[in-house]
């Protein structure tokens, strides 16, 4: 599974070792998943470390906190455990659990045009979504856009349900006033 591999998908981060024998503690990216769970096929990738494929033998939540502690098979004891810190947990979408209707995967936005339509029924581009943040209370897509004479600037879009109207092969959005950048707010921009 690669970063680019549509079938996989990041759900969580090794943080630490967890105890002596070998388990981690991990942080979900969505604190309410319930995506790991025993008996999963995973992969742990790094920047700079080869991708390994692990099997999930235990997952326990931590009460409180948007993490668990996770019993990887082949990892015995705490230097095991230590050396995976930093890697990311991915699994494939198969493996995730499945969604509502009116759900989707934030990085299935990733690439995808952001557009709205203004009040005379004109569509107006407003950029590229280029990546995630989020700002501690929500997630934010980042998007890119390039003002007429000026080099490419990003705007960030909470991701709350009543502001995306619509996500197929582009991402159509009803903002309200004060959302957009200047340039973007006046309806012939």
């Amino acid at each position: 599974m690669s970063a680019r591999d549509p079938d996989a998908l990041a759900v969580a981060e090794v943080v630490a070792p967890h105890g002596i024998h070998g388990w981690v503690r991990v942080r979900l990216h969505d604190p309410s998943s319930k995506a790991l769970r025993r008996g999963l096929t995973a992969t742990l990738r790094r920047a700079d470390a080869e991708d390994r494929k692990i099997k999930l033998l235990a997952v326990d939540p931590i009460p409180g906190k948007p993490a668990c502690r996770v019993q990887i098979d082949g990892t015995n004891d705490r230097d095991a455990a230590e050396a995976l810190r930093g890697y990311e947990l991915w699994l494939a979408r198969k493996d995730l659990p499945p969604l509502a209707d009116d759900e989707f995967y934030l990085a299935d936005a990733i690439g995808l045009p952001v557009e709205r339509v203004l009040a005379d029924g004109r569509v107006q581009q407003l950029g590229t979504v280029v990546g995630l943040t989020s700002n501690g209370a929500q997630d934010l897509l980042e998007i890119e856009w390039h003002p007429v004479n000026r080099r490419a600037d990003t705007w960030l879009l909470p991701v709350v349900p009543h502001f995306i109207a619509e996500l197929a092969d582009r991402l159509r959005v009803d903002l309200p006033l004060g959302m957009l950048p200047d340039e973007l707010e006046e309806p012939g921009a």
